[in-house]
């Protein structure tokens, strides 16, 4: 069983190491939590540092959005893409309806050719094997879910499902909302990590959770973490005490 390394600072020390390779980790939180930052880091960490290439599946963002707020950070994700280490997929299902433009194949990314999860899944099949990708982030579930006028926990099992069949490590993230319960994407994956922002006094407070990582003994305690200059960085040998806080509805970087 091998480990992959999250590529954000001073998460690994709370999950003794890594991500356990080929598993399935959900990232959760409100908006403003920095959950696509999070996700974008692992594949840019993974690409530059250990020569993992991956691919991201849009689901929410603009594949062009996301490309430039990367820059921020000094990501250059469309070198990557040039040079086959990067593929992004951009599957927005609200996309195919009228209300919505559709933009065309570019170099950066490829449209999914329809909304069917079978249809989606061959094409992130296809570009993880033109890739030999090791490497993916799914941004967001919660998209899938609200687009489809079927059953949605059989839609989001149906897609989780498939993605156990890829030889990568993978991410995705959903939409947390205040007193919502657990969801079938969180029973579905390995991992839960949960990204909370809470209101301390008169300063906004971020803080990580692992709540759950199969195979792995992890810290259950909550961790404050940053959004600096670089990306994402995660202190744990400190702790954010769950009762001296009251959470807050966050806004800003995603």
């Amino acid at each position: 069983m091998g480990t992959v390394k999250s590529a954000i600072p001073g998460l690994d020390e709370l999950i003794e190491g890594g991500y356990v390779e080929n598993d399935i980790i959900l990232v959760t939180g409100g908006p403003g939590a920095g959950k696509t930052t999070f996700g974008v880091q692992y594949l840019m960490g993974g690409i530059t540092s250990f020569d993992e290439p991956g691919i991201l599946v849009v689901m929410e963002e603009t594949p062009s959005r996301i490309i430039r707020d990367s820059w921020r950070f000094g990501w250059d994700m469309e070198k990557l893409i040039a040079q086959k280490e990067l593929k992004i997929i951009y599957a927005n299902p609200f996309k195919y309806t009228k209300f919505t433009k559709t933009p065309e194949n570019s170099p950066v990314c490829t449209i999914a050719a329809s909304k069917n999860i079978g249809d989606i899944f061959r094409q992130i099949q296809a570009a993880a094997d033109e890739l030999n990708a090791k490497r993916l982030f799914v941004d967001s579930i919660t998209s899938l879910k609200l687009s489809t006028d079927a059953d949605a926990r059989e839609v989001v099992s149906e897609f989780v499902k498939n993605l156990e069949y890829l030889d990568c490590t993978t991410l995705m993230t959903s939409e947390l909302y205040g007193g919502q319960s657990f969801s079938v994407e969180e029973y579905l994956s390995a991992g839960v990590i949960r990204l909370h922002v809470f209101r301390a006094g008169g300063s906004r407070v971020r803080a990580i959770e692992i709540l759950k990582m199969r195979g792995v003994k992890h810290d259950d305690s909550l961790h404050p973490y940053e959004i600096q200059e670089k990306g994402i960085v995660v202190h744990p040998t400190e702790t954010v005490m769950n009762d001296a806080v009251s959470l807050f509805d966050s806004v800003g970087v995603k």
